[in-house]
């Protein structure tokens, strides 16, 4: 690798800087810690993943908007394996009619579920010194759009794809 080639290190978001929670915590405080992260006129949502750690603060899983939300009702995760609606082929619109009230209340029990028994492993992983090509290929391959970042085994910080198609975009002078 050449001086020219930017890595990892120069990208990250510090995990300070970044959603995350202990496994303990609950849809609640996910929900919470990703609103603390809004930007712009509109307040936006800046962040769509929250990583997880245990007590020893050691990166464990994450969960991303779309876990949280399938997390309220098992209904939108049967809709994503099957294609299927409550066992009918159809406009998802027009049947979401139909349990929409029933929706809104069961989900207000569901705030207070763990994370812990929610949160989707931990796969892919980039270190702090490996270049963003590398980090590319591996968010490319996985269908990423973030990446936590290690050094010495220890998450530093998120890299997201944003950042890297920004500096990628650069370094190529496109």
């Amino acid at each position: 690798m050449t001086d020219n080639n930017p890595v990892v290190r120069d990208f990250i978001i510090p995990l300070d800087r970044y959603p995350h929670l202990q496994e303990t915590q609950t849809i609640h405080d996910a929900v919470e810690i990703l609103s603390q992260f809004c930007c712009g006129a509109n307040e936006r949502l800046r962040y769509s993943t929250v990583f997880i750690t245990n007590h020893q603060q050691q990166l464990v899983g994450k969960l991303n908007m779309q876990d949280l939300l399938v997390a309220l009702d098992a209904r939108f995760a049967d809709g994503q394996k099957t294609g299927k609606f409550e066992g009918k082929e159809a406009e998802y619109p027009n049947l979401t009619i139909l349990w929409e009230d029933s929706f809104f209340i069961e989900c207000r029990k569901k705030k207070e579920l763990f994370l812990k028994d929610l949160m989707k492993p931990i796969t892919r992983t980039i270190k702090t010194d490996d270049s963003l090509v590398k980090a590319l290929t591996i968010m490319l391959h996985g269908n990423d759009q973030v990446l936590p970042v290690l050094d010495q085994d220890s998450i530093v910080g998120i890299i997201r794809l944003e950042e890297m198609f920004q500096a990628i975009c650069a370094a190529c002078q496109l």
